[in-house]
């Protein structure tokens, strides 16, 4: 199947330009990212916030005094 209309080669051409330059551009990203001073790693889960332990029942203590 031959392609005859110059406009559809010559849009054609522009998108591999585009491809391309899109290419280019991502393989400048991996390099970097390789590069990067430090891993990007998943953040850690952090740990389920405990409640605070009732007091026990009981005399209360004296408040602080000067």
């Amino acid at each position: 199947m031959s392609i005859e209309n110059p406009n559809l080669l010559e849009r054609i051409k522009k998108l591999e330009e585009k491809l391309d330059s899109i290419e280019k551009r991502l393989e400048t990203i991996e390099r970097s990212l390789n590069r990067a001073p430090y891993k990007l790693r998943p953040t850690p889960i952090p740990e389920p916030i405990r409640p605070r332990p009732e007091p026990e029942p009981g005399p209360k203590p004296e408040p602080f005094r000067f």
